[in-house]
């Protein structure tokens, strides 16, 4: 049922739903048709992709340098959901729109952001993907997207901290679609950077391939903070003061491309 859950979760932003309507329509397609259809930017198509795979719902096979999604109808919900799916590009035009505009993409008539400089990738990684790179990712995502291509993971998976969401959703970021992972389920994704955000995360970092430069800047545990707590309220308290290092390092991140994968 959990599993389940986070299917939906993950078609609730229009972006999400618009990529699954044309992935039931059309089956696999390469990440830069995809943001072509949206008229957004590849790294922006990818983000989203990356939750609705972190999700279940999508499926990746990667092709040279570029990613191909599809539809994971090996999950009997999906395969259910994909006919419900085709069905709103019959009947929507903004969907129906998007179809057409995958299919002129497809055959090479409308610019696919090839030539376009792909931008580095980060990877926070701490202990349990549950709070620490949580945040750091979706301050990334607000304060960094023109720079870099933010994700997170674990050495493990302890599931999505609901504190640590309700610290971001203070200061206007929404990270309630995340979804705890491990960095065993990114191992088709080539990053630039790696950051080690807790000493455990640190001394447990897996080998990368290629040139990919590893930093370490250790946050104190928010969790371990508030054990003490007297209620959520002195517990928040916690969790805003390492929030708030955490915008700052993430704020002067400097970030260069060093993967060549084209």
């Amino acid at each position: 049922m959990e599993q389940h859950s986070k299917t939906f979760k993950s078609l609730g932003d229009p972006t999400r739903l618009r990529l699954a309507v044309m992935l039931a329509c059309a089956g696999e397609r390469c990440v830069c048709h995809l943001a072509a259809a949206l008229d957004e930017p590849d790294y922006k198509a990818s983000r989203h992709l990356g939750v609705m795979r972190s999700s279940g719902l999508v499926k990746v096979r990667r092709e040279g340098t570029w990613m191909h999604y599809r539809l994971n109808e090996q999950d009997q919900l999906v395969k259910e959901l994909s006919v419900l799916l085709r069905s709103l590009a019959e009947t929507d035009p903004v969907y129906a729109g998007d179809r057409q505009r995958l299919t002129a993409s497809a055959c090479g008539t409308i610019a696919q952001g090839e030539q376009e400089a792909p931008l580095p990738r980060v990877l926070f990684l701490c202990t349990g993907n549950s709070c620490r790179s949580q945040m750091a990712e979706g301050w990334a995502n607000r304060l960094r997207s023109r720079d870099f291509e933010a994700y997170s993971a674990g050495v493990e998976r302890h599931g999505l901290n609901p504190l640590a969401v309700k610290a971001m959703a203070e200061a206007g970021v929404d990270i309630s679609s995340h979804t705890s992972k491990t960095v065993d389920e990114l191992d088709d994704v080539q990053f630039d950077l790696v950051v080690t955000v807790c000493d455990n995360a640190r001394e447990s970092c897996p080998l990368f391939p290629g040139a990919v430069k590893t930093i370490h800047q250790s946050f104190e545990d928010p969790p371990r903070l508030a054990l003490g707590a007297a209620d959520e309220r002195e517990a928040l308290g916690h969790y805003r003061v390492v929030r708030d290092q955490i915008r700052d390092f993430v704020g002067k991140l400097e970030v260069t491309r060093n993967r060549d994968d084209g």
